[in-house]
């Protein structure tokens, strides 16, 4: 089909790309407690405006408050419009007018009082990226059979009866060892099935390996026709291993052509569902890519519509077609309307194939399927909540990163999912499953700011050994860590104190740890330096600094920002610039003109005093003692752990002093709550989720901070399903 083909398409089914449609749908919440307003403006002023403003109103880098004679209107007006500083409208409507009343009560306030809370507001959330890949691919390319762990693989030799003594792997992802005392993988011999096999840990990749026979005879892998020279004559055998999931089932990424996704100041994940809005880019984007999945639909089109014989029964089997794949594709069962529309679509084409891929492209250019709704319904007491199947969605997408199973889907028809128990127990079990990994690893990354390590830059003089498979395996490192921490009951605390991570043979020479062979990462203890957890990750040190050295800056704003919540203003237009390398002096000689300087010392006493407790760190990540020949000092202060202006000070020399403050911080353990519920939600917490995320920190407490409970916490709270 043509392009002008495919938009008269779009025009004859209905296509609705709303600017706007990613925002809210109603206006900022008047709040349910109007005594509340100073107890909400006083969290919300510790957190945006205390750092220029004072803790009281005294005034630092900003102009005072306290005393203010301005009438409270022109005060709400006023913060709405360009407060907080760098980000003017972060704190409009509801959270302009609770700040206002807590200036004018004289910076006093009672305590929050929480009941039932407000909700938030209903709204439609465009699929990012790789929801839209993760999507598409379980519909046009879905799995027959339950998926396979992305992290083990059994590898398996017949010998055909022959009599062997040992058989073992060896290959790039051990070093190749001739023998298994070496270090090779010892398979195990099943009398009953009469073959060789080994279970064993790998990353997705692509591995080159033989089976070695007798520590003596080298082979390839029968049972695997994927080969590559091995350089003395011969063969290797090759692995490609991906995780099972729905993206990697395509030969192709359709998303290639979409626009870059932005992410709003202080939000650090790619959901946000104020700034996702369909552009004319998005438009032929969906199109092309709508065309070119259309025919992968057809491939498979004998999984997608098993035991249907068209020639037979053309009007059923369209039929069938629509309804089954009408509801996976819109994520809820379609109205009459929308089914007579597409089988007239689907039997009005000379073929039947045609007819197919018409209608699969018509579904995958609709709104019903690019857009996840949160619209629900009205209820007899006047509340609003998602539907049953609005709450599979929002489920599947918050675990697994994709639309729902058919167990999901069951569970929203069957109306399982209308009460708290029923929610929780599909909570559990997406979150039980292999496939949580992912998301649980793509929000590690996303909440410590470290994608971009796999591309980051560094200067290659400087730093010859900073390759791309060692950016590669930091991210994957940091990924693993959490994930596999998660998946086993970890805790907050082993987030910063753990002493051991997943090293493979590069990772482990760069960060002195005992040898490891191969590419695979493993399971490895690390050097007491960096029993830290993240804190001591490749991927988070190497992110938070420059190409030609450290920054105590970005190191110390990524605790404050990343791991407290606590929010800062852009640099002054005179702040001055990066302090040149100096071989003759250490970087803290060198930005020591932040806390000197009176204009800059307002921020940077709470930055750059945090970001030296990483100078035993080098840009890259690899541990050292000294710098330019002198001697790395890095004391720090993790000063105001709980709280900008409380004026306490806690002195640390290293990432493993700091993870064990952190690991102990209510203020820590309450912005990793914050951080998980911004990510469920797909926006910054404001006014209406104070309660919601205080409720979730106390479950998060009486859990004993288990991550795992964490996350139930958010599914099993009453605002995941409640709207405004």
């Amino acid at each position: 089909m043509t392009h002008r083909g495919a938009l008269a398409l779009v025009a004859a089914i209905g296509f609705v790309a709303v600017a706007g449609c990613g925002g809210n749908m109603a206006p900022p919440d008047p709040g349910s407690n109007p005594e509340n307003a100073a107890a909400r403006g006083a969290i919300l002023y510790a957190r945006q405006c205390a750092i220029c403003h004072g803790k009281a109103g005294e005034g630092t880098s900003g102009p005072p408050l306290r005393g203010t004679t301005r009438a409270r209107d022109t005060l709400v007006n006023l913060i709405d419009a360009t407060m907080p500083k760098g980000d003017p409208g972060r704190c409009r409507g509801q959270c302009a007018a609770d700040v206002a009343d807590y200036i004018l009560a004289g910076f006093k306030a009672a305590p929050l009082q929480c009941g039932e809370g407000t909700a938030s507001a209903r709204r439609l959330r465009l699929l990012t990226r790789r929801e839209y890949l993760a999507t598409v691919g379980d519909l046009v390319a879905p799995q027959s059979g339950p998926p396979a762990p992305c992290d083990r693989y059994t590898f398996t030799f017949d010998p055909k009866g022959r009599q062997l003594n040992t058989v073992h792997v060896a290959g790039n992802f051990n070093n190749w060892p001739p023998t298994i005392s070496g270090g090779g993988w010892k398979m195990a011999y099943d009398g009953a099935r009469k073959v060789w096999s080994v279970e064993h840990a790998l990353a997705p990749g692509t591995y080159a390996y033989k089976f070695v026979l007798n520590e003596s005879e080298w082979v390839q892998d029968p049972a695997n026709p994927a080969s590559t020279p091995d350089g003395f004559g011969g063969q290797n055998s090759v692995l490609v291993l991906q995780c099972s999931n729905a993206s990697s089932r395509l030969a192709y990424d359709p998303t290639t052509g979409f626009p870059p996704e932005t992410r709003p100041e202080g939000f650090a994940y790619d959901d946000n569902a104020d700034a996702r809005v369909v552009t004319t880019v998005h438009i032929t984007e969906y199109l092309k890519a709508a065309q070119q999945l259309s025919k992968t639909a057809l491939d498979n089109l004998g999984t997608i519509l098993p035991n249907c014989d068209f020639n037979s029964n053309k009007t059923g089997c369209a039929d069938q077609f629509v309804r089954t794949f009408g509801q996976r594709a819109f994520r809820r069962p379609l109205t009459d309307a929308e089914i007579n529309r597409y089988k007239t679509l689907l039997l009005n084409q000379a073929a039947w194939r045609d007819g197919v891929s018409l209608v699969v492209q018509s579904f995958l250019v609709s709104s019903s399927f690019l857009y996840r709704s949160e619209i629900g319904e009205m209820q007899q007491d006047g509340s609003i909540r998602l539907t049953h199947w609005e709450t599979a969605s929002a489920l599947s997408y918050l675990f697994w990163g994709t639309m729902p199973d058919q167990a999901l889907f069951d569970a929203a028809q069957s109306g399982e999912l209308n009460t708290p128990a029923g929610v929780e127990k599909q909570a559990r079990r997406l979150l039980k499953d292999a496939r949580s990994r992912d998301m649980v690893g793509l929000f590690a990354l996303q909440w410590l700011g470290v994608e971009g390590v796999s591309t980051a830059n560094k200067n290659q003089s400087l730093f010859p050994g900073f390759s791309d498979d060692v950016r590669k395996s930091m991210a994957e490192e940091t990924r693993r860590f959490v994930a596999e921490l998660v998946a086993g009951g970890g805790t907050f605390d082993q987030l910063f104190t753990a002493d051991y991570s997943y090293l493979n043979q590069s990772l482990a020479g760069l960060y002195g740890a005992a040898p490891v062979n191969g590419n695979a990462l493993v399971k490895s203890p690390v050097p007491d330096a960096r029993k830290a957890g993240v804190l001591a990750h490749g991927s988070v040190l190497a992110s938070y600094a420059y190409p030609d050295q450290t920054s105590p800056i970005r190191r110390g704003l990524f605790v404050r920002r990343n791991l407290l919540c606590q929010e800062f203003p852009p640099p002054l237009p005179n702040a001055g610039s990066i302090p040149a390398v100096n071989p003759d002096s250490t970087t803290r000689d060198r930005f020591k003109q932040h806390t000197a300087n009176p204009v800059c010392a307002a921020c940077h006493n709470y930055i750059d005093p945090v970001g030296f407790g990483f100078e035993r760190f080098d840009a890259i990540g690899r541990a050292r003692d000294t710098e330019n020949g002198r001697p790395v000092d890095s004391s720090a202060d993790m000063n105001d752990l709980e709280g900008l202006g409380s004026s306490t000070h806690a002195a640390f020399a290293s990432p493993v002093e700091l993870g064990r403050l952190l690991a102990k911080s209510p203020s820590a353990r309450e912005c990793f709550a914050r951080q998980f519920y911004r990510f469920a939600r797909g926006t910054l917490d404001g006014p209406a989720d104070l309660c919601a995320v205080a409720a979730i920190a106390d479950q998060f407490q009486s859990s004993g901070w288990n991550i795992s409970d964490l996350m139930l916490a958010v599914a099993k709270s009453p605002d995941f399903v409640r709207r405004k």
